[in-house]
């Protein structure tokens, strides 16, 4: 397990190279998001999405969550029409997850035997590098053990998956990251949005979500 240090060492342009090239050889990366850390490979290499599965220690009944660069890619995994892609313009990049129906080819082991994908854009500069070098979907699940909790501390995180047989290739270290509320999930496969899980306190993105459903 690698550790780049993008805080005080490393460019984010040469880590996310280097991040990017784990990811073309099959292998896994833990990375910053906007929200926490995630731990990602490729979401259309098979063999990467159970090597996640096994680094995780994760029930392969839960689907995992994957990060797009923009609607464009978006709507090469899933199926996305106009209403989504208001909708979608409305809260990309930021900390939203959408659940939308997965296109065919997508595997059944990466959405856990369901016909649908939950995506996300993180609103953070490391992820915009990384998916601009690596150009195809990237998972974005929790860096942590299935069942326990998530760390902001990345030392911590590579701590705890050294104590494992499998584990991640590549930590990129951006330091310990604000504390953050997990992303907003909202169901589009109905005749209406449908938010799934959001912060109670979080009174500007409840508004916000309001304000979008109002216009459908």
């Amino acid at each position: 397990m690698k550790i780049l240090d993008i805080k005080n060492t490393f460019s984010y342009d040469l880590a996310s190279k280097e991040a990017a090239l784990v990811l073309f050889k099959g292998g896994t990366v833990v990375y910053p998001t906007d929200t926490l850390y995630a731990l990602g490979a490729s979401a259309l290499d098979l063999n990467a999405v159970r090597r996640i599965f096994a680094v995780k220690k994760r029930p392969d009944k839960k689907p995992l969550p994957v990060m797009v660069s923009s609607i464009a890619m978006a709507k090469e995994i899933a199926f996305v029409d106009d209403r989504h892609e208001k909708i979608l313009n409305s809260f990309w990049p930021g900390p939203f997850t959408f659940i939308l129906k997965k296109k065919s080819y997508v595997s059944y082991l990466l959405t856990a035997g369901h016909n649908t994908i939950a995506l996300r854009l993180p609103d953070h500069p490391f992820c915009q590098k990384f998916m601009a070098d690596f150009e195809r979907p990237i998972v974005v699940t929790s860096a942590n053990i299935s069942g326990e909790t998530p760390e902001a501390d990345p030392k911590m995180i590579a701590q705890r998956f050294s104590r494992e047989t499998v584990q991640p290739d590549l930590v990129i270290d951006a330091g310990g990251l604000p504390e953050a509320d997990p992303s907003t999930i909202i169901d589009l496969t109905g005749s209406m949005p449908k938010v799934l899980r959001i912060n109670p306190t979080n009174k500007e993105n409840l508004m916000k979500i309001l304000k979008a459903m109002q216009g459908q």
